[in-house]
Formats: C-alpha cells, structure tokens, sequence
C-alpha cells in the first residue's frame, strides 16, 4: 500500500516543485519536496520502498525540468539508501536526525546533481553553485524538515499496520 500511495503524494510534490517553489527563492536555492519527501520516507520505511519512492520522485521532477532522465533519481537513490543504512528507522518525534540528514544529504544531492550535469556537458560554475543555490536550499531544508517529517510520519502511521497482541 505505502508504495502506491508514494506516487500521487510525489506527483503533487514534483509539480509543485516546477510551479510554486521557485517563487520562494532565498538567493538561487528554494525548498525540495521531493527531495524532503523521499528523505523523511527513507527515515520511517524500509528501505525497499525509500529506494522505490526515490526513484519514482526524481524522474518525476527530471520530467518538469531541464535535468537529464535520472538526474534527480540518482541523486535520491544515495541519498535514501545512506539516510536508512547509518540511521534506519526513526521515530517521528525526532527533533534531531531529521534536520541533521536533510542537510547534509542536501550538499550530497546536489553534488551528484552538478556531476551529473556537468558529464553532461553543461558548463555549471560548481562553487558558485554549491554557494548560491546549495546553501539557500540547505536552510530551507533544516528549516522545514521537522513539519514535512512528522506530516510523512504521520502517513507512515496510518498505512502501517498494527500488530496485535493477543493473550
């Protein structure tokens, strides 16, 4: 069930990536809710469905923008993958891991997105990135990170199910 209820939640997160999100600029970097979405996934799921939510999430994002299929996917991939091996399951009344993995796996994200632009061929000035689009978008993730972790922890409750205790 968690699997396909990931994507509608990452389509909407995708277009509104594409459409509201650059309106909320800090310099050049605004807020990723895919990108927030699949790390707060990979922090209360097993790691077959954080894999799966990220891959779905950055091909829908590389399909709004100009990035080459699987950029972003690739990008979401390690991330998961690295957020669920060093912490696996958190609870959702963490204060602290979440902030602490949205923004490191921010730097991680978007060197792999500027490698992978740059293989491409695209001329990106990387420090100028890393200090004009990464740091804003740094901010904005450790900001925002506690309310969309414990709004996705909150889904993850309601679609796992309980186990029951008989006696």
């Amino acid at each position: 069930m968690t699997r396909y209820i990931g994507l509608p939640i990452l389509l909407l997160a995708a277009l509104l990536n594409a459409s509201v999100m650059p309106e909320m600029r800090l310099g050049n970097g605004a807020p990723d809710l895919v990108f927030m979405i699949v790390v707060s996934w990979a922090l209360l799921a097993d790691v077959n469905d954080a894999l799966l939510w990220a891959v779905f999430g950055g091909l829908l994002q590389d399909t709004l923008s100009l990035a080459p299929p699987g950029t972003s996917a690739l990008g979401l991939v390690a991330v998961a993958f690295l957020a669920d091996a060093l912490f696996g399951n958190v609870r959702r009344t963490n204060l602290i891991i979440p902030p602490l993995v949205m923004g490191l796996g921010t730097v991680l994200y978007h060197a792999g997105v500027l490698l992978v632009l740059r293989l491409a061929g695209h001329a990106v000035p990387l420090g100028d990135a890393l200090a004009t689009v990464t740091l804003p978008t740094i901010i904005y993730h450790v900001l925002l990170s506690v309310p969309v972790f414990r709004t996705m922890g909150l889904l993850h409750d309601w679609l796992t199910p309980r186990r029951v205790r008989l006696e």
